[in-house]
């Protein structure tokens, strides 16, 4: 929280959990002036001491708004696409100060009239956080300018403290190289010191330490509320403290009460073993054929062709995962993407021949197949983040190597007429202060060798980086792609530039558009099928496709000898026992006796078995191909949720690994994430309306959603209503969220840290301390916490010097980078300093636990290891001082009742099904016992390690 005295020095304005408080200046009961659905950060005064200024959220951006001190309605002073933050009340009254990024993709410093509503830009380098000199001749700001010109040495060049005056003169206050980088800062009332915060949690005053060695300094404006004195916030207080030297600070003692208006429902979910055929809803990328009779897509790892009018046929049937397919121009070749030569390359299938050959023997995984015009070359993405071509035919296209464009994800290429340039979707943050921004068009030129840019849907984003668009017309002319809940059409010239606005075509909750050879028509997916419509927009066609899918079967009858048995009802082991299960399903847990053995028999009375293993949060990498699926079985690991994925792509994996045609866990997802108008991962949804959010929740409900995630600019207007749409469907929602989420319901709350439209964690301060607000809120509001801690340090923490890494055969389901990641820690020496850099983290878990907070195993693989990243979770759980039994129940109890399957899964009890881990140590000596894992059991299925391994 941040805090700011009344300039009659009666009140403080406080705001806390992301409303504005008002509490008298001596301390007391805080009251809350601010709507609860428009969050409200940063207050700042005004001279009369009557409103406050601050910067709120509740339209998809930040503005600038003002409210009476005693509550009522909030007025916004700006508007607009921009984000308008930080501001700061002259000491006259006539003009605000704040931070924006209206202004060349950095973050500027601007001023409001407040009589007029007039703006004016008075930085020219980047800044934030202003305040104004007592004279109100001067602003003072921080700037982080790296001066993309000149020396980094260079005095006008440096991060610091800057100020700028009237005639828009700017000087270095205080140089961040020599004096730390500040956060915030203010000026006393003489004009003579500047009391400062740090982004590192310390407090000065002219480049001299304020704040005691073990304070935690939050990194907000100071306030002078005399001339040797500060007010500020640390340590989950309010405080002020003198200039004198080595006098103590001042706790100013408050009070603030919430409420939490919660209902309980009852968790829908489907039959995880259905005995009937089920409609295949996997379908991914379909693409038309340059005549339009017949379309290719992938289903269940495989390439089909649906005749138009006709049946569809299987092209290829094996255990390898095909991706992305391309028509080549002339309709005799089709592209695609597939791991059946061990890793993701580029493919090409002879229609003339029957031959399938491989083109690219690449490093990266290879996706996102495109043919240039001419049929010579084929562009694609490496890693989905850089963009090659090959030639693969005689032809006059130009074609290129690799060309490294962006540590973001690209959208899928596609060619300009002519076939001199190729185009990807690719974000464009609003500024380099904060990584949202719009999906717009990225344009390589082989002829010159360069990168170019194209704003085709200004103020939105145009496609979602996966495969929505943009996609070029063959006759070079127009560009269609998918944004906001439609499909869009603009003209363009040949380098991509608009003519004209975009026109919306289709609102049917389309996806994965693409051209007819004719650039009249157009074939898209809806959640309800394939529909087929003209360019220039007409009623949709719908393409009739009806495949099914039949779970795998499950044995009849098999015992499990197990020499240990941890049901995960008790901290402790059962002896030798016998599980007997039938069709899936566990019967009865007996003690050992010959006489079960009847029928199918594992025998293991030299393992512990232990409720099959759930990752509660982990995304989909594609690269991974039939690995993916070998990898988390191969740790122990039976269920899988994935929180942000396409839903297309996220249904193609539930179904194969259901069927059986790959191995794999259970796999429950909530389709892309709801986000605002800005997003930052491809696949994000911009919702810019209510209707398109209902829109956008329909449409994952058609797609059989398990539950349901939002982002961080969703408003909470907006999240507050997908949670009442998810719970009256019966699905639980989880988001990085927490207030006022939990108060209207929310379920589950992802990463102890994780990114916020604030620019800081509302979760954690500077240096990684929870406080009581945010510990109460988690435990009492009954909401689950996916801490992942590894992507906190604790994986490095854990994994350094861990030689037992070097000898898993596991390793040879991953790819080579990520061997070589692994192989660095396990040889490198333990650093205690890593430890210490996690310790916080540690104990903000332990005091959240402590408190009756439901804690589940999530590790947001792969930004750590898949499989062996939920292994090291539960590690780092135990060293933060967790039981190995109570980390074991947060990947399982715990999680199955998070699902709303706590009657089906999570413990080995009659009645549940059998998914069961069987190890070769007894994990509550070792929580580190759990990674040696030597088969699996997913439904009664049996997979040994190395049958995973070798992929037999």
């Amino acid at each position: 929280m941040s805090a700011a005295a009344s300039p009659d020095r009666q009140w403080i304005a406080i705001d806390l959990v992301g409303s504005l408080w008002i509490l008298p200046m001596r301390g007391g009961e805080a009251k809350r002036i601010s709507p609860e659905l428009l969050e409200a950060r940063l207050p700042t005064w005004s001279p009369d001491s009557q409103s406050i200024a601050f910067q709120g959220y509740d339209d998809g951006s930040w503005h600038v708004y003002v409210i009476r001190r005693d509550g009522g309605d909030a007025r916004p002073l700006t508007r607009g696409e921009f984000d308008d933050r930080e501001p700061a009340w002259s000491h006259d009254g006539t003009r605000i100060a704040f931070s924006s990024d209206r202004f060349g993709g950095i973050t500027t410093i601007w001023e409001l009239t407040v009589a007029t509503g007039e703006l004016r830009r008075v930085s020219t380098r980047d800044g934030a956080m202003p305040s104004w000199a007592p004279n109100d001749r001067e602003i003072t700001f921080v700037s982080r300018d790296r001066e993309r010109e000149g020396p980094a040495d260079r005095r006008d060049s440096a991060p610091g403290l800057w100020a700028v005056n009237t005639e828009g003169r700017e000087r270095l206050v205080m140089d961040g190289r020599r004096d730390g980088m500040p956060a915030a800062a203010a000026w006393n009332p003489d004009g003579i010191e500047v009391a400062y915060t740090s982004a590192g949690g310390h407090l000065g005053v002219n480049g001299r330490a304020l704040s005691g060695r073990d304070e935690d300094v939050f990194p907000f404006r100071p306030h002078w509320i005399s001339r040797t004195e500060v007010l500020y916030t640390a340590d989950g207080h309010i405080k002020h403290r003198s200039l004198v030297p080595g006098a103590a600070a001042t706790v100013i003692p408050f009070s603030a009460s919430v409420s939490l208006h919660r209902s309980t429902f009852p968790i829908a979910h489907r039959v995880l073993e259905p005995a009937e055929p089920q409609r295949l809803a996997g379908i991914v990328n379909p693409v038309v054929s340059p005549d339009g009779r017949t379309i290719a897509f992938t289903a269940m790892g495989d390439l089909w062709m649906l005749p138009v009018g006709g049946d569809a046929v299987q092209v290829t049937n094996d255990p390898a995962v095909e991706l992305d397919p391309a028509w080549s121009p002339d309709g005799t070749r089709l592209a695609f993407s597939s791991d059946r030569g061990g890793h993701m390359d580029l493919w090409l299938y002879d229609f003339r021949t029957n031959v399938i050959t491989q083109v690219t023997h690449e490093r990266a995984a290879v996706s996102g197949a495109a043919w240039s015009p001419d049929g010579s070359h084929i562009a694609y993405l490496g890693d989905r983040r850089d963009v090659h071509s090959v030639r693969v035919s005689p032809g006059d296209c130009l074609g290129g190597g690799d060309r490294s464009t962006s540590a973001r994800e690209l959208g899928r290429p596609t060619w300009a007429p002519g076939c001199r340039s190729v185009a990807v979707g690719s974000l464009f943050p609003y500024s380099d202060r904060y990584r949202e921004g719009l999906n717009q068009l990225l344009l390589y030129s082989f002829d010159s060798g360069s990168w170019s840019q194209s704003l085709i849907f200004p103020q939105h984003s145009a496609g979602n980086r996966q495969d929505n668009g943009p996609v070029w017309s063959p006759n070079g002319t127009e560009m269609v792609f998918v944004t906001e809940g439609r499909l869009w059409s603009i003209n363009v010239d040949q380098g991509g530039g608009a003519i004209g606005p975009p026109r919306p075509i289709a609102d049917d909750q389309p996806e994965s558009p693409s051209w007819e050879g004719d650039s009249r028509h157009i074939v898209y997916q809806t959640p309800n099928g394939l529909r087929r419509i003209l360019a220039d927009g007409s009623l949709p066609d719908p393409i009739a496709l009806d495949l099914t899918w039949k779970a795998a079967p499950t044995p009849g009858r098999i015992v499990v000898h197990a020499g240990h048995v941890l049901d995960g009802t008790m901290d402790a082991l059962r002896g030798e026992s016998d599980i007997v299960i039938e069709h899936g399903v566990i019967r009865s847990i007996e003690g050992h006796r010959d006489e079960l053995h009847a029928g199918a028999v594992v025998d293991a009375p030299a393992e512990t078995v232990i409720p099959g293993l759930i990752d509660m949060h982990a995304h989909l990498d594609e690269g991974y191909g039939g690995n993916f699926g070998r990898i988390w079985l191969a740790y122990g690991i039976t269920s899988l949720r994935i929180p942000g994925v396409n839903p297309h792509a996220g249904l193609e994996e539930r179904e194969a690994f259901d069927a059986g045609r790959r191995p794999g866990p259970r796999v429950f997802l909530a389709g892309d994430p709801l986000d605002g108008a800005r997003v930052f991962y491809p696949g994000g949804v911009s919702v810019t309306s209510d209707a398109q959010l209902d829109q956008e929740l329909d449409r994952a409900s058609a797609l059989g959603v398990d539950f349901f995630k939002t982002d961080v600019r969703l408003p909470d207007r907006l999240q507050k209503r997908v949670v009442e749409y998810a719970h009256a469907q019966g699905k639980p929602v989880t988001s990085h969220e927490l207030y006022p989420a939990v108060a209207f319901g929310i379920d589950g709350v992802e990463h102890l840290r994780d990114s916020s439209r604030r620019g800081y964690s509302p979760t954690l301060s500077a240096t990684n301390h929870a406080y009581k607000d945010v510990i109460d809120l988690i435990a009492r509001s009954g909401v689950t916490l996916t801490p992942t801690l590894g992507i906190q340090g604790g994986f490095q923490a854990r994994a350094t010097g861990d030689k037992t890494l070097l000898f898993d055969q596991r390793l040879g389901l991953f790819p080579l980078p990520v061997v070589a990641t692994l192989t660095d820690l396990a040889a490198a020496r333990p650093d205690p300093l890593r430890d210490l850099a996690v310790k916080p983290y540690e104990a903000a878990l332990k005091a959240i636990f402590a408190a009756g907070g439901k804690i589940i195993a999530g590790t947001d693989s792969p930004v750590v290891p898949y499989g062996l990243g939920l292994h090291v979770e539960l590690e780092a759980y135990v060293h933060a001082g967790l039981t190995p039994f109570q980390a074991l129940q947060t990947a399982t109890i715990n999680a199955a009742q998070a699902l709303g399957l706590g009657d089906a899964l999570g413990t080995i009890e009659p009645g549940k099904i059998a998914d069961l881990t069987f190890l070769g140590s007894d994990p509550l000596l070792d929580i580190r016992n759990t990674r040696d894992v030597k088969r699996v059991m997913r439904g009664g299925r049996i997979f040994t390690v190395n049958d995973l391994v070798t992929g037999k």
